[in-house]
């Protein structure tokens, strides 16, 4: 919970403050930022899978962000572009993430409303009884 409202203040932040980004750190920034959605999204998952998450969160988004970085600048370095092609890795983990949890939520939801009708089901069942005794 905690990293979800530090992405939520930092995306405030980041909408009222303008910080002039140079062009060459550009491609790193936003692979940092896919790679931080990525990982906030992967520990969602794990979360809702009742997996320990706390400090695999930090080493994840670290060891994610530094091979990020050292593949756009390998790319850099050959005159090839490697962060479009990292930028749609993150991209396709992303909605993998977002897909589990969508399903898992629909699941949650399935699973509520099945409780639900059964229990509506055992207390309509004690009414009927009530009514035969009476």
């Amino acid at each position: 919970m905690i990293p979800l409202i530090g992405l939520l203040i930092g995306l405030v932040i980041g909408l009222f403050v303008s910080v002039p980004v140079p062009a060459a750190w550009a491609p790193y920034l936003a692979l940092m930022v896919l790679a931080g959605i990525d990982t906030l999204l992967a520990v969602l998952v794990r979360k809702n899978e009742s997996q320990e998450y706390g400090t695999k969160f930090l080493l994840e988004f670290l060891v994610n962000s530094l091979m990020a970085m050292l593949l756009t600048a390998l790319g850099q370095q050959i005159n090839f572009e490697l962060s479009t092609i990292i930028a749609f890795v993150f991209t396709y983990r992303i909605f993998i993430n977002i897909r589990e949890i969508v399903s898992k939520l629909y699941l949650q939801y399935k699973d509520w409303r099945l409780a639900g009708r059964k229990s509506g089901g055992e207390i309509r069942s004690s009414i009927n009884d009530e009514e035969d005794k009476g």
